[in-house]
């Protein structure tokens, strides 16, 4: 075998014994990648953790990170919103998901006199349906499987946390939450298959000072490694930073009654390649109305099954600061894959 094969069977996996094992160009056109893919998939569990929780934020293509003004962002996406937060509110979020499976969120905030900032507790559910149970038989005359009945999935989790303000401008928060997945029977587990993990939200705050530009970001689901079925992996940790300009506010504008705001945020999952997440906000209130309404869009950058999104709100806020709030959101997704989704939230200040 001439040296420089020798040699290559240790730099390029497609020699093997002097023979080529794989070659990158295709023979079919267009039906082998030219390459192998570095998109990170499939290296999590417990996915539901990573779903949209508000539809706020769900009609700016989930953007949202140094968004304030509600509860859902400072329990789900990013504790130090917490600190602004200087009221109680209860909310309920709820999305008919892709797949025909069911999404909600709630969650409380509140504060204790004498106390620094806000205190809150969320809770996640995701409903998968009902799914058809199958195993593995390995008779070649068979169809390669035995029907083992229909099961159902339960997945939860549970939250926690504190946010407070440093200075009037920085703020820091963190969540603790504990996530529940039971899979039903599985074959070759002991018992049900069901799997405890904690996880950690990290998050921060920072008014520029700068005509009102807010840089955040955030950590969501820090956990350590699990192990399912001989499969070791991480809970959907994502990072999250992002802006918000205040686009009323840069034109020297006082943003009253008119207030619009653009965010611009990069989101980088455990497990895919980073995202750009774009969107937009229009808002109008009177300060002698009660009323109000808002108009959003978004746009996802590099998702492979969503694009865009749209949505609105009304809201009714007293001089008190008691009220209701109503949020909508539409999200598209490649209708190759799914059909769109619906996303309603609705929340009460008190």
């Amino acid at each position: 075998m001439p040296v420089a094969q020798t040699y290559a069977q240790f730099v390029d996996p497609r020699v093997l014994g002097g023979d080529l094992i794989r070659d990158l160009q295709p023979i079919y056109p267009n039906q082998e990648e030219a390459a192998p893919s570095t998109v990170k998939v499939g290296q999590s569990g417990l996915i539901f953790l990573s779903f949209p929780t508000d539809a706020r934020r769900g009609a700016m293509a989930d953007a949202g990170v140094g968004l304030l003004g509600d509860g859902p962002g400072a329990i789900f996406l990013n504790p130090g919103l917490l600190g602004y937060v200087h009221g109680r509110e209860a909310f309920f979020s709820h999305v008919e998901w892709i797949a025909d499976t069911k999404h909600s969120t709630a969650g409380v905030i509140w504060q204790f006199p004498n106390l620094p900032g806000s205190f809150a507790i969320g809770g996640i559910t995701h409903d998968s349906g009902t799914i058809n149970g199958t195993s593995i038989n390995s008779d070649p005359t068979s169809l390669g499987f035995n029907e083992t009945g229909e099961f159902s999935t339960t997945d939860y989790a549970l939250s926690g946390g504190w946010g407070f303000q440093i200075t009037d401008r920085f703020a820091v928060g963190a969540m603790v939450r504990f996530a529940h997945q039971d899979l039903g029977t599985a074959s070759g587990a002991s018992g049900a298959a069901s799997l405890n993990a904690v996880a950690v939200d990290l998050g921060t705050y920072f008014n520029t000072g700068f005509r009102n530009m807010v840089i955040a970001m955030s950590v969501r689901n820090f956990s350590e490694e699990k192990e399912f079925l001989r499969e070791r992996f991480e809970l959907p940790r994502a990072f999250r930073l992002g802006t918000v300009i205040d686009v009323v506010s840069m034109w020297g504008n006082t943003p009253v009654p008119h207030h619009f705001d653009f965010i611009a945020e990069i989101d980088s999952p455990i497990d895919f390649d980073e995202r750009i997440l774009l969107g937009a906000e229009y808002r109008f209130k009177r300060p002698d109305q009660s009323i109000g309404f808002a108009l959003r869009g978004g746009y996802k950058v590099n998702h492979d099954t969503e694009d865009f999104s749209m949505g609105g709100g009304i809201s009714f806020k007293t001089e008190s600061e008691t009220g209701v709030r109503v949020d909508y959101a539409f999200k598209h997704f490649n209708g190759a894959f799914f059909d769109p989704v619906q996303m309603v939230t609705a929340a009460v200040s008190f």
